[in-house]
């Protein structure tokens, strides 16, 4: 029996984790020679933690805050494939509110946890663009791998977006040999345009700490990226889909090193391989804190559902509680729904052994697909 097993945690009760433990033993209660596939689900906006849930590598460098400061900072692999999110190094977290100001912040430190990774001999990246306080287009990080971009006179620009404007050149003579044979990937759900009025300035600069002034200046500047790009490599940013991510990260990275431009749900399936476990499982076991009418669910486990259900694998889903709403999830490809205490007051306020209440539910729900295999 192959079972796979993808909850996201039932709140202030258990975490992901610890609800797929004990919805491993309460399987092996019933069939000790199960074959488990835990997949706890975590906050999609974690992604290093996730692949931590998921059995990955942590690693931990010293790199460069967005202001070019001394912090560590951590990304994950799991799978080969290495995780990079911007915020851990070129995230507004690192910065105060007085230091808000993405004119002069950079992803360069990002560049340098790339590089820490290529040297461990990895070749497939992941860049999460969530949280970021640059809108450099990603020069930063082009630069920290060999990528020179030049101003009027043939120097350097500052790596920020304040150098975005005066690009005229670009030199990649120098670029990283390894990178030939590396593919990476933008990890995005931002779907707006690159710049204008619509674009990532005006969007997310003031979040960034920009003055309408600011604004401006950011925005000349990505057009002026743009321009230089699409003269130099025939690459028209402007065009594609989701390039403004991460403050033009995306259109730095898919201009330069050929990158991919997925959404977070598709990430998480190329980098935990989860689909091709579907395919050939035979029960899906997840669940969340609650089931209320207009409730939003974790989009990665109602994605998940729907793939068990278009491949004929039965999901049942255990939830803290459920009140209305279950009838859109059974249409939604839900096998079974059950609650583990009557209503939310009594999640709330009843803490009895928990976990001894959630393996015994799933020695049941196992006792019954058998019995019902072995009827069919």
């Amino acid at each position: 029996m192959k079972v796979i097993i993808a909850p996201c945690g039932i709140r202030n009760i258990l975490d992901a984790n610890d609800m797929a433990i004990y919805m491993e033993d309460g399987v092996r209660n019933i069939v000790k020679n199960a074959e488990i596939y835990k997949f706890p689900l975590l906050n999609g906006d974690s992604p290093i933690e996730q692949t931590k849930a998921l059995g990955g590598k942590i690693y931990e460098k010293e790199t460069l805050d967005p202001l070019g400061r001394k912090i560590h900072a951590k990304y994950a692999a799991l799978n080969d494939k290495v995780i990079i999110e911007l915020k851990e190094s070129s995230g507004l977290r690192h910065l105060n509110m007085e230091e808000k100001n993405p004119l002069y912040t950079s992803t360069y430190g990002t560049g340098l946890l790339i590089l820490d990774a290529l040297n461990k001999g990895y070749r497939d990246f992941y860049v999460f663009t969530h949280g970021s306080a640059t809108n450099d287009a990603g020069i930063g990080i082009l630069n920290s791998l060999g990528f020179r971009f030049l101003d009027i006179n043939g120097n350097e620009v500052e790596l920020n977006a304040k150098g975005l404007y005066t690009i005229r050149d670009i030199d990649s003579s120098k670029k990283d040999a390894r990178l030939d044979e590396t593919s990476f990937t933008v990890v995005t759900d931002y779907n707006q345009e690159f710049s204008g009025l619509h674009g990532i300035a005006y969007t997310y600069g003031p979040i960034k700490g920009a003055t309408p002034l600011i604004i401006e200046s950011l925005d000349r500047g990505l057009r002026n990226f743009a321009l230089v790009v699409e003269k130099k490599i025939g690459v028209d940013v402007e065009k594609v889909k989701g390039s403004g991510a991460g403050g033009g990260v995306a259109a730095g990275l898919y201009s330069f090193l050929n990158a991919d431009i997925i959404s977070t749900i598709d990430a998480f399936y190329e980098i935990s391989n989860l689909k091709n476990y579907i395919y050939n499982a035979d029960l899906v076991l997840t669940g969340s804190t609650e089931v209320m009418k207009g409730e939003k669910l974790n989009p990665v486990m109602m994605d998940i559902v729907d793939i068990a259900h278009k491949n004929h694998v039965p999901v049942v889903g255990i939830f803290g509680y459920t009140d209305n709403g279950i009838e859109k999830l059974y249409s939604s490809g839900f096998t079974g729904i059950y609650p583990l205490y009557k209503n939310r007051l009594h999640m709330d306020n009843f803490y009895a052994e928990p976990h001894e209440m959630l393996v015994k539910m799933v020695e049941s729900i196992i006792s019954i697909v058998i019995d019902e295999q072995y009827e069919g």
